[in-house]
Formats: structure tokens, sequence, C-alpha cells
């Protein structure tokens, strides 16, 4: 370790080494949202506050994402805006997120369906486009609604016994939920004709069988109609 080095340049050169993703701005709105996950997941990674981070990501920024950054904090200065990550963010998706593409995204997110996702799948594309509606993402009670509203039908009739008012109750319920109903089909008993036959649910699946728990159903999908 060079002495000389300030702690700051220490912090940094320790940050550097985990290639953080770097973003010149004129990526698609798509690269852009990507380039965030991507560098708040390596922040919580680390374990670093609200400050570091605001501190750490303009060295990420170059071209015209750092020349927009730096006019950004010249105007928010101006007005004697505190700087936080949180306005980092907001001032981030106004300038690389058109409000076409975030309308897209609201819509998209309020007409989420889990449909053929697991509880895992479903749960990583809800939190990707909650950033996209405001009204909700504020409100921990209007989160788990919605959470619990897109989920499947087997799993959100088993939810509304003591319906859970928080988001992360939400979730682990859902998870329990889906780890039960996968034990209940490991196995399952289709009746044919005069015969019974004990069928694996892998292999249903492989077949595009669709087996509705709640309806007590199976369903077959558009290639095995043919």
């Amino acid at each position: 370790m060079d002495m000389s080095e300030t702690p700051m340049e220490i912090q940094l050169k320790q940050f550097q080494s985990f290639q953080p993703p770097i973003l010149k701005g004129t990526e698609t709105s798509e690269d852009c949202e990507n380039w965030l996950d991507d560098i708040e997941i390596l922040f919580e990674s680390l374990d670093y506050p609200d400050e570091r981070r605001i501190i750490l990501v303009p060295n990420q920024l170059q071209e015209i994402a750092r020349s927009w950054w730096i006019a950004t904090k010249r105007v928010l200065a101006r007005r004697g805006t505190v700087i936080t990550w949180k306005v980092f963010k907001a001032e981030f998706y106004r300038r690389f997120f058109p409000g076409s593409y975030r309308e897209d995204k609201r819509v998209e997110f309020e007409n989420l369906k889990q449909c053929q996702l697991n509880i895992e799948e479903y749960v990583a594309k809800f939190s990707t486009l909650l950033r996209f509606s405001p009204l909700i993402a504020g409100n921990d009670e209007a989160i788990a609604d919605q959470f619990i509203n897109g989920l499947n039908p087997e799993i959100f009739a088993l939810m509304k016994v003591e319906r859970p008012h928080h988001f992360a109750d939400a979730l682990n319920k859902a998870k329990r939920v889906e780890d039960e109903n996968e034990i209940e089909l490991a196995c399952i008993v289709l009746v044919f004709s005069d015969s019974d036959y004990m069928i694996d649910i892998d292999m249903l699946t492989k077949y595009g069988i669709i087996v509705d728990s709640y309806q007590e159903m199976v369903r077959f999908g558009p290639e095995m109609a043919k």
C-alpha cells in the first residue's frame, strides 16, 4: 500500500478492483436500466452506505453520462438539494428513461402475472419493474397487494387466508405455498377409462402438460392439441 494515498484514493482503488460497469450515456434505455441494476447489486454486495455510493458512482460515468451528472449536480446545488443515492436514481431515471419507456414499464408492472414463472423468477421481474410505479413503490402494503394479485390462482387462493400486509411476509408465504404445492404435485394420479396411471410431474411438463392443482385439472399445451 502506498502510504501517500488518501483514504478516498484507497477506497476508490478497492472499488475499481471489482471492475464496476461503465455508463457512457449512449446506451439504450434497457442497457441503462441494466447498468443501474448491476452497479446497485455491487454496492449492496459490498455493503456500501448511500454516502459512499454517491461519491463512487460518478467515476463510472463517461462521456455524455459524465457531462449530464456534472450539469445536474450544479442545478441541484443551486436548489439547495442534498444529493443522496435516492436523488441520484431519481435524476437518472428522468434523464435516461424517456417518458414513453417509463409508461410502458409502468403498464407492464401493473399487468404482471406469474404465469409460468416460479416465485423467485416472478419476484425478480416484479422488483425490477416496481421502480416504474412510484405510487405503489412508496407503500409497502400496496406492494404486497400487487405482488399477491399477480400470483397464479393455486397460490393466490391459499394466500387469501391471513393475507399478508407486508411485501416481505407475502414473499415468504408465497415461497412456502409454492414449496408445499411442489411436494403435493411430485406425483399425481390421472384416470384414463378404467385404469389409473401414476405419472411423474416432470414428464408432464416435458410434453407441455400443465397441472392446475387449484382447478383440479390437467391442461394440454397447443403442441398436444395437434
